[in-house]
């Protein structure tokens, strides 16, 4: 399974899009760049939280996210 990168974004607006995804039983991931660079020791910028979801659920999710305004 493949899975494509959906949306990337502040902390808080990733927690709206994987309420979204949730509530359509799409399964999702989310990489925390940001919890990573603490515990590296160093920081990041820009949209460091990350949601990816399989490849055959792309594009229904990005239906979802454009229906509920949300965008990169």
């Amino acid at each position: 399974m493949s899975h494509k990168k959906l949306y990337a974004g502040s902390e808080v607006m990733v927690l709206a899009v994987r309420n979204l995804l949730e509530d359509h039983n799409i399964g999702y991931i989310i990489r925390d760049d940001i919890e990573s660079g603490i515990a590296a020791g160093y920081g990041t910028l820009g949209k460091a939280v990350n949601v990816f979801v399989e490849e055959t659920d792309l594009d229904r999710a990005k239906t979802l996210l454009k229906e509920n305004n949300i965008e990169d």
